[in-house]
C-alpha cells in the first residue's frame, strides 16, 4: 500500500520531544525522515535514563522509522553537505532558538536559494520573534503562559506535555498544508511554529469564559468549578472522572447513584459548592474499581482515571492497537491520525547509523565520505 507521504524526504534537525513526535507521525505516513544529528552526542534524548541496550526508552519511543546521520554544521564543509541534502529534500524541520540556523548559514532565506520548493519549519519555544524569542523554556513554562495552569482550581504541573505535543501536531498540520500548497504553486514555504502558541488553544474556553462570565467559584466550568465535570477520589484513593455536562447524562448518573435530589441543582451555579461536597462524600464510599463496575454501563460520561503505567493494559486501547511494549522493553505508541492500514515500522536508528547511506544517495563518493569522517565533518 502506498502511504500518503511516500516519496517525501524530510531532514529532521530537532532534539528531544516536539520535533521527534512530529517527524515520527510524518514517518508513519510514509515520509523518509533523516535525523541529522551533531557529532557531540546528537539528540540529547538518546542518552536520557532509563536505557535499553544503551538507548533511552524515551528516544526509542519517539524515533522509530527514521534514519540517522551525523553532520557537523559548525564546519563550513558540513554546511555545504546540508545544502546538498536540501537539494533533494522536501521538508526541513529545526528546533533551535531563533538566529541559530542563521549563524550556521542554514536559515530559510539561505536554503530557499538552494531549493525554492523546500518547506522549512522552525519549531521553537516562543516563536521566531517577540520579546520572549531568545529565552529558554520547557512545556511547564509554555503552559504557564497559556493560562492553563493559572486557570486550574489548584495550579500545578499538568499531567502531560501539552505544549510539546500540541506543537508537534501543529508542525505536522502546517507541513502537510504547505505540501498541499506546493502542489498548487510549486513554491516552498516557511513555517514558524511556537510551542507556547500551540498551548493557547487548549485554554481557549477558559480564556473566553473568564472574560465573558467570570470564573465559577472553585474553578472555571471545565477546570473543576462545576461539580458534574470534575475528578473525585474514591475510597481507595483512586481517581474517577465525571463529565455529565448534558442534562441527560446528569439524570442517568443521579438515578444510578440513587440521588434524585441532586437533579434540579445541576444548573444552579450557587449550588456547585454544595454539589461538589456531596459528590466528594459519595465517591469516597466505594473504591475506584467498584465505581467502574457500577457506572461502566450507565450513560453518564464516567471514566476511571487509571495510572499511566496501566495504559497498555486498557482493553479499548489494545483493541484499537494504539500502544504496546515489545519483548525487549521498547515502548511504542501509534499516531491517532489513521490513514490506511500500513504496518508501523518499529526500527530505531543507531546514532549515525545511516550517514554513509544518506550521503551516498546525494552522490558523495566513498572516498569523500572517508575524508569527511577523518576531518570530523561526519561520523
Amino acid at each position: 500500500m502506498t502511504q500518503p507521504l511516500t516519496g517525501i524526504k524530510i531532514l529532521d534537525l530537532t532534539r528531544l520531544l516536539p520535533g521527534a513526535v512530529a517527524t515520527m507521525i510524518l514517518a508513519d505516513m510514509g515520509a523518509d525522515v533523516i535525523k541529522v544529528e551533531d557529532p557531540n552526542g546528537g539528540d540529547y534524548a538518546r542518552w536520557m535514563p532509563p536505557q535499553i541496550d544503551g538507548q533511552s526508552v524515551f528516544f526509542r519511543m519517539n524515533n522509530r522509522a527514521k534514519r540517522s546521520m551525523i553532520l557537523n554544521l559548525k564546519d563550513a564543509r558540513g554546511q555545504a553537505l546540508l545544502k546538498q541534502l536540501v537539494t533533494q529534500a522536501d521538508v526541513l524541520i529545526e528546533g533551535f532558538r531563533p538566529d541559530v540556523m542563521r549563524r550556521l548559514n542554514s536559515d530559510y532565506p539561505t536554503l530557499q536559494q538552494v531549493n525554492p520548493r523546500l518547506i522549512y519549519c522552525s519549531l521553537s519555544g516562543w516563536g521566531a520573534d517577540g520579546p520572549y524569542g531568545a529565552l529558554g523554556g520547557h512545556d511547564l513554562n509554555y503552559t504557564a503562559l497559556s493560562g492553563m495552569i493559572g486557570g486550574m482550581e489548584h495550579p500545578q504541573v499538568l499531567g502531560g506535555q501539552v505544549a510539546d505535543i500540541g506543537g508537534a501536531y501543529s508542525a505536522v498540520s502546517g507541513i502537510c498544508a504547505a505540501l498541499f500548497q506546493r502542489e498548487r504553486t510549486g513554491q516552498g514555504a516557511y513555517l514558524d511554529v511556537s510551542l507556547a502558541e500551540a498551548a493557547l488553544p487548549f485554554a481557549l474556553y477558559n480564556w473566553v469564559e473568564s472574560h465573558a462570565l467570570g470564573a465559577v467559584s472553585g474553578g472555571g466550568s471545565l477546570t473543576g468549578g462545576l461539580a458534574f465535570y470534575r475528578v473525585y477520589l474514591a475510597k481507595d484513593g483512586g481517581a474517577v472522572s465525571l463529565g455529565a455536562l448534558e442534562e441527560k447524562f446528569w439524570l442517568n448518573f443521579c438515578h444510578a447513584v440513587e440521588r434524585p435530589d441532586l437533579i434540579p441543582l445541576q444548573g444552579q451555579l450557587d449550588q456547585q459548592a454544595y454539589l461538589r461536597a456531596e459528590l466528594t462524600a459519595l465517591f469516597a464510599q466505594k473504591t475506584a474499581s467498584e465505581w467502574e463496575a457500577h457506572l461502566y454501563d450507565v450513560d453518564c460520561c464516567f471514566m476511571r482515571a487509571r495510572p499511566a503505567d496501566e495504559l497498555h493494559l486498557n482493553p479499548h486501547l489494545q483493541a484499537r492497537g494504539m500502544l504496546g511494549i515489545h519483548d525487549d522493553g521498547t515502548y511504542w505508541m501509534r499516531s491517532p491520525i489513521r490513514l490506511g492500514d500500513a504496518p508501523l515500522n518499529h526500527a530505531i536508528p543507531d546514532y549515525g547509523e545511516h550517514t554513509a547511506e544518506v550521503l551516498g544517495e546525494i552522490g558523495v563518493s566513498s572516498q569523500e565520505i572517508k575524508d569527511f569522517r577523518d576531518a570530523g565533518v561526519v561520523r
